[in-house]
């Protein structure tokens, strides 16, 4: 599945919606949902050239990618009965009109926009306030860096499921690497904002996902900062262009304060037939 991640941003560059890390981070901070998940894959003369992995958590979600040479069988992926709801880019008549033809033609809201950034040079540091400091995490803070993720993505009705072993197994994946896990600490220890930058060294392209703040910081540009910091350390590290998704205003707002731009947006299309 990462190798035609590669492949397919090496051909297609921004249009290539997945990106290494997003397989790698979905599939192993998820691991104690593999009973939910079906994984399916298409491979010719030993290379995979499609996939299609269909969520079963409730809303039945189904993703995949294609290489640009097979599309024909986007109509085999989207024939998946389980499936509630399946995505495609706003703009992509080809495969919006296969997924049409499989009962997915109501568009939901809430689309996932997508942005790039170049780099040009170093980005500058912002200023933290005083006792404040920019590092990165390592293996002795999977505590706090487990906390401060459960803590901004849980919701009442959600609690995250994110745990030291699950963040354990994200640490052991290609291509997760321990100078790119940027935080923003606080002067009393704890890690105020985050943000993991995932690398694609062979197109030189790196994600940022996730990204998060905690409340009690918030306001003081913290997420704008530890961004920064992660495409700096990008950056030093050879990369010359990072991408990273956004749904709500607020967040998009953000990245594009940072030099992202936004060049494409996905929408989830739920199926009308019964």
């Amino acid at each position: 599945m990462q190798q035609l991640a590669l492949e397919q941003r090496r051909l297609e560059g921004p249009r290539a919606y997945w990106h290494i890390g997003d397989i790698a981070w979905g599939l192993r901070q998820h691991e104690d949902r593999e009973d939910e998940w079906k994984i399916r894959l298409w491979v010719e003369h030993g290379q995979v050239v499609a996939w299609s992995w269909l969520k079963d958590d409730g809303r039945a979600m189904l993703e995949f990618q294609v290489h640009p040479e097979h599309l024909h069988l986007l109509d085999e992926i989207a024939d998946e009965p389980r499936a509630r709801v399946a995505y495609a880019f706003e703009d992509d008549t080809a495969t919006r009109e296969v997924l049409a033809c499989h009962g997915f033609t109501e568009p939901e809201d809430g689309a996932m926009h997508f942005n790039t950034c170049e780099l040009a040079e170093a980005p500058e540091l912002p200023e933290l306030p005083e006792g404040f400091r920019y590092r990165t995490a390592g293996e002795d803070d999977v505590a706090e860096r487990v906390a401060i993720h459960r803590e901004v993505w849980s919701r009442p009705d959600r609690p995250s499921r994110f745990t030291e072993a699950s963040f354990a197994h994200v640490r052991a994946e290609w291509p997760y690497r321990e100078s790119l896990d940027c935080v923003v600490e606080a002067p009393d220890g704890r890690f105020a904002a985050y943000a993991l930058l995932w690398p694609d060294d062979a197109n030189g392209v790196g994600e940022l996902e996730p990204v998060g703040v905690r409340d009690e910081f918030r306001r003081r540009g913290l997420g704008a900062a530890v961004c920064t910091y992660a495409l700096r350390r990008w950056f030093e590290e050879g990369g010359r262009r990072a991408i990273v998704y956004c749904v709500t205003d607020a967040a998009c707002r953000l990245y594009e304060s940072i030099g992202f731009r936004r060049h494409a947006s996905l929408v989830g299309y739920a199926r009308t037939d019964t």
